[in-house]
């Protein structure tokens, strides 16, 4: 790749993208795509790749000469959830051609199911297909199918709606993936009665699915493990740690904490303002910044997740496809278990 870019470039009828561009799309400054173009030394690997996949995405589009497939992404969840999202929206649109994604992403503990489902309806309606990660509500129920009846092709991503007939599913499958995490609880604990405390947010099916996987493995496999309570947070860490806080002052400490929602950071500031974060075994999902960070810390023990950009890779291109005639059912994308040795982003 690196040497037919040379080649082109020592071309004098190279007509291909500016540096600008390039380095507009690619996020980074023109000097660096200097210097990837020249195979000149001082770039990292990752940035090297990032400037060569928005080339070849710049490149693909020239030649089409196609306008771009426009793609809404609703996404309605925590703050670092957004933003891991909006991250995998950014890399898309630097490397799949013919494909521009618009994020809109709205804070759980903020919206107004009414008024976001009005969003999806009205904002949808004028895209070429439409992402949605999303509670289970009447509402936004109602927006998905009014987008099909128009034939606008729709991906529940993450966390599936359907009861929404929405077009497909992409993303885990939930319920094995709280069954994976009752695994790895019930092997780290010891073989004798012990509590679990659960922590959920508002009525996500992902987080319900998780659930239930979840208590069918400790039944079968760990049936000495008890579910003691569910906590319901906002996904807000400052809230959930006052939450988790009082919870542990009148009913003390359980010997898992099971996250199947956000706010990990506020579970783990609870766990190290009660002395007990050595102590706890702690699961929770999505690998982002600050959970990496505690999984580096030791605060928490494993966290299971799945690939962001991979999966928003197959929605845009199941809806692109969709829109050509081609509908296949997707597979279930792979779950992911990270400890603080394999947690790098």
């Amino acid at each position: 790749m690196e040497k037919a870019v040379v080649d082109h470039l020592q071309n004098r009828t190279w007509k291909g993208p500016k540096v600008q561009e390039i380095a507009q799309l690619a996020g980074v400054g023109p000097a660096t795509v200097d210097r990837v173009l020249n195979n000149r030394s001082g770039v990292r690997e990752r940035t090297r790749a990032r400037v060569l996949a928005a080339l070849e995405k710049l490149k693909n589009e020239s030649a089409d000469r196609d306008v771009p497939l426009h793609i809404r992404l609703f996404c309605d969840s925590g703050e670092t959830f957004n933003a891991a999202m909006a991250a995998a929206v950014a890399e898309v649109n630097r490397t799949i051609a013919g494909i521009e994604i618009e994020g809109d992403y709205l804070t759980t503990s903020e919206v107004e199911p009414s008024s976001f489902a009005r969003r999806i309806e009205q904002e949808g309606s004028a895209a070429d297909g439409v992402v949605v990660i999303a509670r289970e509500h009447p509402a936004i129920n109602r927006a998905i199918r009014k987008l099909r009846t128009i034939e606008i092709p729709v991906v529940c991503l993450t966390t599936d709606l359907p009861s929404s007939r929405r077009s497909v599913y992409i993303g885990n499958d939930q319920y094995s993936a709280g069954s994976v995490a009752a695994l790895l609880i019930g092997n780290a604990l010891p073989k004798e009665r012990n509590n679990i405390l659960i922590v959920m947010s508002v009525a996500f099916r992902c987080q319900q699915e998780r659930e239930m996987g979840f208590r069918r493995v400790l039944r079968s496999d760990f049936p000495y493990l008890k579910i003691e309570e569910r906590v319901i947070s906002d996904d807000r860490p400052e809230s959930t740690c006052e939450q988790l806080t009082r919870y542990f002052e009148a009913h003390g400490q359980p010997a898992a904490i099971y996250n199947v929602a956000g706010a990990n950071r506020g579970v783990a500031k609870a766990l190290e303002h009660a002395g007990k974060a050595s102590d706890t075994v702690f699961v929770g999902h999505e690998l982002t910044n600050h959970s990496r960070n505690l999984l580096e810390s030791g605060v928490m023990d494993y966290v299971i997740s799945h690939d962001f950009s991979g999966e928003l890779t197959a929605a845009a291109k199941w809806i692109r496809e969709n829109v050509s005639g081609v509908t296949v059912e997707p597979s279930y994308s792979q779950i992911l278990v990270h400890t603080r040795y394999n947690c790098g982003l």
